[in-house]
């Protein structure tokens, strides 16, 4: 590996200076400066990945860049058949102390049939998430990161015309170290809010708070559990809630080498209410399994 040979080199060359030290005059050399910090780097990282949906609250550091894909599947729905696929190509980078910026581009196909009919969708778009993190670990016990998220979509559904999507999301992502090196907390917020047109433009929110633990079983290796609340609206903040649902599920976060990162998780949905519709689930407004499996690498 590249580290164990610079370390063999820098052994090599310290014995070879030790070998004519004898012969050359006795100078101290002056102490390397420690590199600088940043004002949010902390002594221990957490992958924000390590949580499955749920996400923590480290930040990429200033220079650094990393591009990853996610794909999102959602399968389950009250009458007929669903089955969604989704991508999102992203590339985070450093922009300055505590700020991150990712910018985006999304596409899903749905695949779904509706009383015997088809009902086939197609959605391409994009968006940036900007993330900067006000708290830290070591200085306050906890990582806390705000995000904005705006984005559209071009939605294509099959014999209905085309629609355009706007969301904003904002959220709050919160992390802990429960015991060093072996378990963490997450804990996020947020509140999507969703203009669907063209004119009038529907209004719709969708509000979910989820927690997460994260164990690392093994170097690299980290399993989680999380529990996950969503409740959907029909305006951009809490009147007329159209149902909710809960969900629960596992997830795994391997780091397979120094710069590629590989997570997976599985949600399914334990119980809710759609508004006006029977039943112990909300398969109205929300699926009833949800998939995420992300690939990351960073330079």
């Amino acid at each position: 590996m590249p580290l164990k040979l610079a370390a063999a080199a820098l052994l090599l060359s310290a014995g070879v200076t030790a070998a004519f030290a004898a012969d050359l005059p006795s100078r101290k050399a002056a102490p390397a400066a420690p590199p600088p910090a940043s004002a949010c780097s902390e002594s221990e990282s957490i992958p924000t990945d390590a949580f499955g949906f749920t996400t923590g609250s480290d930040v990429a550091d200033v220079g650094s860049f990393g591009p990853s894909f996610t794909y999102g599947g959602a399968f389950g729905t009250r009458t007929g058949r669903s089955n969604s696929h989704g991508g999102q190509l992203q590339g985070s980078y450093g922009l300055f102390p505590c700020m991150e910026v990712g910018p985006y581009l999304l596409g899903n196909f749905t695949n779904a049939s509706v009383g015997g009919f088809s009902a086939d969708e197609r959605a391409f778009g994009a968006g940036i998430e900007m993330k900067y993190k006000l708290l830290t670990r070591d200085a306050h016990g906890i990582g806390l990161t705000a995000v904005v998220d705006p984005s559209f979509n071009r939605i294509d559904p099959e014999g209905a015309g085309r629609f355009t999507v706007y969301n904003t999301g904002l959220r709050l992502f919160a992390d802990t170290t429960l015991i060093p090196g072996k378990l963490y907390a997450a804990l996020n917020v947020s509140q999507d809010m969703t203009w669907t047109g063209p004119d009038p433009y529907a209004r719709s929110a969708t509000f979910t708070l989820s927690g997460s633990l994260a164990w690392q079983i093994v170097d690299s290796v980290y399993l989680s559990g999380e529990v996950r609340h969503m409740r959907a609206y029909n305006t951009l903040g809490f009147s007329k809630e159209a149902g909710y649902a809960t969900f629960a599920g596992p997830g795994i976060y391997w780091q397979a080498t120094k710069d590629l990162a590989i997570s997976a998780a599985y949600n399914i949905q334990l119980g809710g209410k759609a508004k006006g519709e029977p039943g112990n689930l909300d398969l109205t407004n929300f699926s009833q399994h949800l998939v995420k499996v992300k690939l990351g690498y960073s330079f």
